[in-house]
């Protein structure tokens, strides 16, 4: 299984993930009619792996963004507290096939089966 982050770059990390793109590099644009109700929609499901720590806020100089490593996931896309920060403040630009998503779920995320040992080792290689 492998779960598709969305919102996620690679400046989150310490280390690794030289896979995920740059947020200096992120493309920017006109934000979607409907990016509240996207937001609604990432907010809306489970926290999977909740962090009681902080991250710095890639776009504001000292500070922090408290449980910004805490990741969440719809069973098939993954993204960051940090990520809904992002996302709310900043013009990025999310996938169209993210978006089209969420439009045919009509923005209500569906269960799915966190005990998994696929689903765990997935969710797993973000943190």
């Amino acid at each position: 299984m492998e779960l598709k982050p969305v919102a996620m770059y690679r400046e989150m990390y310490e280390r690794g993930h030289d896979e995920l793109p740059s947020v200096f590099d992120a493309p920017t644009g006109t934000v979607e009619g409907d990016r509240d109700r996207i937001l609604n929609y990432m907010r809306k499901v489970r926290a999977i792996f909740d962090v009681m720590g902080e991250s710095p806020d890639l776009f504001t100089r000292d500070v922090d963004i408290e449980g910004g490593p805490s990741l969440y996931s719809d069973g098939v896309w993954i993204w960051r507290e940090d990520s809904l920060k992002y996302l709310a403040e900043q013009s990025l630009v999310l996938p169209t096939e993210f978006l089209e998503h969420v439009r045919a779920l009509d923005y209500v995320p569906q269960n799915f089966d966190t005990r998994d040992p696929d689903f765990d080792a997935a969710f797993l290689s973000y943190f």
